[in-house]
């Protein structure tokens, strides 16, 4: 799943490059989510647009984004994730994790429709978010503000569980005709990407992608501040990042 620079919908791909920045929950790697008002707000109530052109934005604790969040499938994590828990984390990384079932989020999307397609790989994701959110309206093309809304949520660390039966080791993970299916250089972007001392897939400052059984790939994404800068302004995206960090989550990535 899963990445994402605000108010704009990313490709899978760049979603997985750049996705740490933040979550849009409005966009996921299956697609471009419908962004949903809980509840039902008349055109004349709609507040107008900022100054500068961009979307009108009110900020929210967690607690009463609850609405919007869960609107777009994100839920306060409980447990495991898919069958894994998450043993290490860096002392940098704040928020309360959330999690993100794209199957279900998906699944639910489709009430009503005669068919409904779901990916075939089951896809979870866990985030930690920040105390308060950024809750923004729709703008359409003609630049008129929408009720609908969209939660902006940074968070520094993503943990990604992708399950399919194709999925035997990173390798066929990575092959075109996957699930997966990019080039490694995309899905750990920033360069110096090495081996993991168990053989079992690769990382770098920014992230690490793995496969710890067949049939199952974890993703892990690192990327803070520092790194998304390195990578916006280094030479070809080049970043030095946090692989010893990376490693350590790695490393504390196990099944229940």
């Amino acid at each position: 799943m899963t990445f994402r620079q605000k108010h704009t919908p990313l490709s899978p791909v760049l979603a997985t490059a750049l996705g740490a920045v933040a979550v849009m929950v409005a966009t996921t790697a299956c697609g471009t989510a419908q962004a949903v008002e809980p509840s039902s707000s008349s055109e004349e109530a709609l507040p107008e647009l900022n100054p500068d052109g961009s979307a009108p934005s009110e900020r929210m604790s967690l607690e009463e984004a609850a609405p919007f969040l869960e609107a777009q499938g994100y839920f306060p994590a409980e447990g495991d994730l898919s069958g894994y828990e998450i043993g290490y984390l860096p002392d940098a990384v704040e928020g309360t994790p959330y999690d993100h079932d794209v199957n279900a989020w998906m699944s639910r999307q489709q009430q009503g429709q005669e068919e409904v397609v779901l990916p075939d790989a089951e896809e979870v994701e866990r985030s930690w978010l920040p105390d308060t959110v950024d809750v923004d309206h729709l703008v359409d093309d003609d630049g008129r503000v929408l009720p609908e809304r969209e939660v902006f949520a940074p968070s520094d660390v993503y943990v990604t569980i992708r399950r399919h039966a194709d999925f035997t080791d990173v390798d066929a993970y990575l092959e075109p005709d996957t699930e997966g299916g990019i080039p490694l250089e995309e899905a750990l972007p920033g360069g110096g990407v090495r081996e993991l001392p168990d053989g079992t897939g690769h990382y770098n400052g920014a992230g690490a992608l793995f496969s710890p059984e067949p049939g199952v790939v974890i993703e892990v994404s690192y990327m803070d501040d520092t790194v998304m800068d390195e990578l916006l302004e280094g030479p070809d995206g080049a970043v030095e990042g946090h692989p010893e960090e990376v490693l350590l989550i790695v490393e504390g990535i196990g099944p229940v």
